[in-house]
């Protein structure tokens, strides 16, 4: 009969705690802009809505915290994170720096495997109807083609800072009609890599970030203007 220790080792997944179930919906609806930025958060109100008391809720809001999707103020409470133009930017330059040498490297190790993955979340992106189902396979897509770069430190890091992107990327798609596009740029993005042409697919990732960028910042000027 296997023990406690046994299990871990063999890997058995535990069921996600309340504060990490709390945490994951509130997230969703964060990074899809089903939630606004500087929407207030109230705690009894999502004790309330789960069922519980508001120490999980608490927990909750402190991974959301840590990710920078709220924030807490001294004298208004917890509140959705603003979205900032100059923050997306800088993420931006950075991924631009780290995603076009993971699509290079990427290039010289893909698999009939990695190809066969990308393409079905290739798939799932066209035929995506919701916000969040799109940004799924975006995230999907991506972390197939950089997982053949055979580059963990990189891969974690480009984690982050898309991490920090996806709601601005979610409030974009949200605003605009932005979803064939992005469909018809990872396919290209796909056959550059599948193709093993490394130098093209680290020459297209440039555009490709620099577009989904100013497309970004176009909206965020939108709401500022209105």
């Amino acid at each position: 009969m296997q023990n406690a220790t046994q299990e871990i080792a063999i890997g058995i997944q535990r069921a996600p705690s309340i504060p990490d179930q709390i945490a994951d919906a509130l997230r969703r609806d964060i990074v899809t802009a089903e939630m606004e930025a500087d929407a207030p958060i109230k705690q009894s109100h999502l004790a309330a809505r789960y069922g519980v008391s508001q120490a999980p809720v608490r927990e909750a809001l402190n991974q959301l915290i840590s990710e920078h999707l709220v924030v807490h103020y001294q004298n208004r409470g917890v509140r959705v994170a603003p979205l900032v133009a100059a923050e997306f930017e800088e993420a931006a330059r950075l991924r631009i720096t780290l995603e076009t040498e993971l699509v290079r490297a990427a290039a010289a190790r893909f698999t009939d495997e990695n190809r066969k993955v990308a393409e079905a979340e290739l798939q799932r992106i066209g035929e995506a109807g919701k916000v969040a189902d799109l940004m799924a396979a975006h995230d999907a897509f991506h972390d197939e083609i950089y997982a053949a770069a055979s580059a963990p430190i990189a891969h974690e890091i480009v984690r982050g800072l898309r991490a920090r992107c996806s709601r601005y990327l979610g409030f974009m798609w949200k605003s605009s009609a932005n979803a064939a596009l992005s469909y018809d740029e990872h396919r290209q993005l796909l056959e550059l890599v599948a193709a093993g042409n490394g130098g093209a697919a680290a020459a297209f990732m440039k555009p490709h970030i620099e577009g989904s960028t100013a497309a970004v910042l176009a909206c965020l000027e939108e709401v500022d203007a209105g």
